[in-house]
């Protein structure tokens, strides 16, 4: 593969620095705020900006996909939305070592407060992270089930979305429900949305952290992988996606179509 040029190099850092931008102004925020004190804020739309949502592309910068977020946790306390700042810092790379010791540490003093307050689409991120960045294997191992738990569960019922059987017909898709899910993200339940269809990279992420346990123990891990390639064929929900699915970088199964 060729080295990139340097217009592409300067692309990269640009995008990385653009990723990254003003991330220590953001937490420094949070720095002076006990648990309890956040805990007893609660995010209004005065405390949001308007302009966020109809004119910020979400990934442009850091601070603008923040701002798009915090929209999501009016009515939530000021807590909620610190952890997910933590998970959107530690997903761009901000200082990871001391930005997870801190999303650590949330866990290990409010976990009964943040498993009651928040939304399954955040409690898997925040499983998603301690697989990312924890040096405890088996935490990772443990957590490596309820991601795939949701994963699994948000890929069966895109599946049930998608297609529809009436009595004389037999089970088929509905072109007009491949085509919404193409488009957008559409709500499911508890923050969690129906599988993306041709864009969603969620799969390829799960197999990436499944691959990550090739270290710890190669055997199981092949097995693994083999029983989720097994997955993507036939008539599963997985194999249903998997046809539909248009982003060969967001490409989750191993072999060919």
């Amino acid at each position: 593969m060729a080295a990139p040029k340097s217009w592409q190099r300067k692309a990269i850092l640009l995008f990385k620095s653009e990723k990254r931008l003003n991330a220590g102004k953001i937490i420094k925020v949070f720095d002076n705020k006990s648990s309890d004190e956040m805990k007893a804020t609660t995010i209004t739309e005065s405390m949001c900006d308007l302009e966020a949502i109809s004119t910020r592309p979400r990934i442009k910068d850091l601070q603008s996909h923040l701002d798009n977020l915090k929209h999501q946790f009016i009515g939530q306390s000021e807590l909620c939305f610190y952890h997910a700042t933590l998970v959107v810092l530690l997903r761009r790379g901000y200082k990871t070592t001391e930005t997870f010791a801190n999303f650590e540490t949330l866990w290990a003093t409010e976990a009964d407060y943040l498993l009651k307050h928040l939304s399954l689409r955040w409690i898997i991120s925040a499983c998603d992270t301690f697989i990312d960045y924890s040096p405890n294997p088996t935490r990772k191992a443990i957590l490596m089930n309820a991601t795939t738990l949701i994963n699994t569960l948000r890929i069966y019922e895109t599946k049930k979305f998608l297609h529809i059987s009436s009595n004389d017909q037999p089970l088929h898709l509905v072109q007009e429900h491949v085509e919404a899910l193409y488009n957008s993200d559409l709500p499911l339940y508890e923050g969690l949305t129906y599988f993306r269809v041709g864009t969603d990279d969620t799969l390829k992420h799960m197999r990436e952290r499944y691959e990550s346990f090739y270290v710890t123990d190669e055997l199981a891990t092949t097995i693994l992988l083999f029983m989720f390639d097994k997955l993507q064929q036939g008539d599963s929900a997985f194999a249903t996606v998997r046809a539909l699915h248009k982003d060969h970088k967001t490409q989750w199964w191993s072999d060919p179509l």
